[in-house]
């Protein structure tokens, strides 16, 4: 029996299926975009479905299958009507334009672990109900990305505890001053990750070549996949960077843990929390400099980087902030912009490589360092996802973390553990202890050089006084034509 696993990222679909010794049978992967406006970002859900339908018959094999799970981009919300048809474009986790609903939510309720931000899922909803009220009005539920596609195999609408994490005002249950304006009733009940929510339909199965009757969990966020990948289930057991469009940084805690300025939610399996760091552009800044420089893929962008800088002409001759979307942690400023100092008339492409993937190793490297300072020594340090991919980038990383940075056996990022959470909720690894040695073989690892550490120290000192100095970027000075995006460096 196989399990699939199946991620709504950022930038595409991916499905995978694995084998019962936890081996990668065969994967897909199906782009759509993200339509942006200003502080908007936005993709239709349809596209959701579409690309499962595209990808699953091929992954699947005709195989039998224990279990589906789910994983996804969140938090990102959707109405649908009676029919799970969406009632209008799905608002996606990059959208910040719920601002001033972040901050009277903030105002109402109780403090919480998580910062007031619209990048959270309350503020959002809020928004929906002042701004699209028709979709409210008619909508049989408000559901997640990973929850639609539930919904649209199993007839079941859901929403599970991890993404219900990352609902401003929620901890284990939601604040009893929200329902008084916030339409909470059209969220569904909240449930454990792993819990089985329904067996795919005929219809679902005719449409995705999954065996009718196929038990589907409900699912989580991506960070959940990715900790299960990583082997990480509780407090002790490392820390994993995940790069895609975005990078999320993930490491299990105690339950009610709280480290200032990060993302806090429920873990899928256990009673940990996961404590996530989370900066909004990193694996979408390399596609922005591989679109300027011409390049088509990441493996010819590498490649451009001239071996003297690889060797010891690092740290680059330019600094770089990255926050070309605006940023959640630490700064959580929606408007913040990004920079890139130094520039001469010599600069080139492999210089402007060297500035990107050293920004966004610094940024990594300033939320690593505010974590380790409450949760402590967060070694063994793994990479997975798009990003893990280059190895010039994540020996930047290694060399700013001053730790080994690995890349593990699968590697492959959130769909591969969203394939081991659907085997763990029907049986096909039925405990931590059948899937730590699933996940247990390591794959490259990518040693700190001492002197680059040193050097990158100095020059994280200069990425925060930069990133303190950029003033936010008003609304007034930005864009409202709308545009498509996409990127092909891992789905985040």
């Amino acid at each position: 029996m196989n399990a699939v696993g199946i991620d709504i990222g950022t930038t595409g679909l991916k499905a995978v299926a694995l084998g019962a010794r936890g081996e990668i049978l065969r994967e897909k992967t199906v782009r759509y975009p993200t339509r942006l406006a200003g502080l908007g970002a936005e993709q239709d859900a349809r596209a959701w479905w579409r690309a499962a339908v595209e990808a699953l018959p091929e992954v699947v094999g005709g195989e039998p299958v224990c279990g589906v799970s789910v994983t996804c981009q969140a938090p990102t919300l959707v109405c649908v009507d009676g029919d799970f048809e969406p009632l209008g474009p799905a608002l996606t986790w990059i959208d910040r334009r719920a601002l001033r609903e972040a901050e009277e939510i903030s105002a109402a309720i109780e403090p919480t672990r998580n910062p007031s931000d619209p990048y959270f899922a309350t503020g959002k909803l809020l928004w929906l109900a002042r701004n699209r009220p028709a979709q409210i009005e008619n909508a049989r539920a408000v559901l997640c990305a990973n929850g639609f596609l539930v919904a649209r195999l199993t007839g079941e609408p859901t929403l599970d505890e991890t993404t219900a994490g990352l609902f401003q005002g929620w901890d284990g249950g939601f604040d009893g001053a929200l329902s008084s304006f916030v339409p909470l009733d059209l969220l569904p009940p909240v449930r454990p990750a792993m819990e089985v929510a329904g067996e795919v339909s005929r219809a679902a199965a005719e449409a995705t070549g999954l065996p009718e009757g196929t038990p589907v969990a409900h699912g989580g966020i991506d960070a959940v996949g990715a900790a299960l990948e990583a082997g990480i289930f509780g407090p002790g057991d490392g820390l994993v960077e995940m790069t895609g469009f975005s990078t999320v940084v993930i490491a299990a805690a105690e339950r009610g843990t709280h480290v200032p300025g990060m993302i806090h939610t429920r873990h899928g399996v256990g009673e940990s929390d996961l404590i996530l760091a989370a900066m909004t552009t990193a694996g979408a800044v390399t596609e922005w400099g591989m679109r300027l420089t011409g390049f088509e893929n990441p493996a010819a962008f590498d490649g451009n980087v001239p071996e003297k800088t690889l060797a010891r002409g690092r740290p680059g001759r330019l600094l770089m902030v990255p926050a070309l979307a605006g940023e959640r942690t630490p700064t959580w400023d929606a408007e913040a912009r990004g920079a890139i100092v130094g520039l001469d008339l010599d600069a080139d492409a492999g210089d402007l490589a060297v500035a990107i993937y050293e920004g966004t190793a610094l940024g990594l490297g300033d939320n690593f360092g505010r974590m380790e300072a409450v949760l402590g020594d967060l070694r063994p340090v793994r990479s997975v996802g798009g990003g893990s991919k280059s190895e010039v980038w994540t020996q930047i990383k290694a060399d700013v973390l001053r730790v080994p940075v690995t890349v593990p056996r699968l590697g492959h990022g959130a769909a591969a553990g969203a394939a081991v959470l659907a085997g763990m909720a029907t049986g096909l690894w039925p405990d931590e202890v059948s899937v730590r040695a699933l996940v247990a073989e390591e794959g490259r690892t990518f040693e700190p050089d001492p002197e680059m550490t040193g050097k990158y120290a100095k020059r994280l000192e200069l990425y925060r006084e930069l990133q303190a100095m950029l003033p936010p970027v008003t609304r007034a000075l930005q864009t409202t034509e709308g545009r498509e995006c996409g990127t092909d460096r891992g789905a985040g």
